[in-house]
């Protein structure tokens, strides 16, 4: 009879985030669904912008009008990355900043752009770097959980830079709608995942289980922890000093 135990596979589960990681995290709650819902109003808008054939005024869109429009967007979605990038780790506040900082450029080559041609020039320009910008972020992000929000994100952008690029013969409402719709549904996972990381850590604080602010200054959610754990583990410098 075999005494040899049966040799079983260990399956591979899931880990649930740390504590510490759901605390880093939650930083971006509000940030991002302040950013998705500036999205989804934009392409709420743009979207279902009046397109009626009966009427061909509606089949097509002044150029200053959507310059209007977007350039109002850029410099309301510029501020809302301001605030992201405070409360972003150091290690990926400089591409933040970076996303908010291109806007402006877009935003003066908009207030010149008077054809369709220079219109579509600029937002795919501009949705390009924000889309590697914010892929650079998740690269960064990735030991949180729920970065893949980001990178769907970038994701979204690219993809619009590049049919602008190649969208040659495009009216303004044809960019226009494009633009709002990759704003609509990178909007919309960002609603999401906001919601996902302050939803996460209200249910580890009800438990107990989540820990006090760490600093986002930290590159990483350790960083703070070793910190904190460091500054415990030392029973030399807690214990009180007997004199003689």
């Amino acid at each position: 009879m075999s005494t040899e135990e049966p040799r079983t596979e260990s399956t591979s589960q899931r880990s649930e985030p740390s504590p510490q990681a759901v605390a880093a995290a939650k930083r971006l709650g509000a940030p991002m669904i302040v950013r998705g819902i500036l999205g989804v109003a934009f392409g709420i808008v743009t979207v279902f912008w009046p397109r009626d054939a009966v009427n061909p005024a509606q089949l097509s869109l002044p150029t200053d009008v959507v310059d209007h429009l977007a350039i109002g967007y850029l410099i309301l979605f510029a501020l809302v990355l301001v605030f992201q990038a405070v409360r972003s780790p150091l290690n990926v506040r400089t591409a933040v900043y970076g996303q908010a900082v291109i806007a402006v450029p877009a935003i003066v080559f908009l207030f010149l752009a008077d054809q369709p041609a220079e219109l579509r020039a600029a937002l795919s320009i501009w949705a390009l770097l924000h889309g590697v910008l914010e892929l650079w972020s998740w690269r960064q992000l990735k030991s949180q959980p729920m970065a893949s929000d980001f990178l769907i994100a970038a994701g979204v952008h690219v993809l619009l830079g590049i049919i602008l690029v190649f969208g040659d013969g495009m009216e303004a409402l044809s960019i226009l709608g494009f633009t709002g719709a990759a704003t609509l549904i990178a909007g919309v996972i960002l609603i999401i995942g906001g919601y996902s990381r302050l939803s996460k850590a209200r249910q580890l604080a009800q438990r107990g289980e989540l820990p006090e602010p760490i600093d986002p200054d930290a590159a990483n959610p350790a960083e703070a922890t070793d910190r904190s754990a460091d500054a415990t583990d030392d029973p030399d410098e807690t214990a009180p000093k007997n004199e003689p």
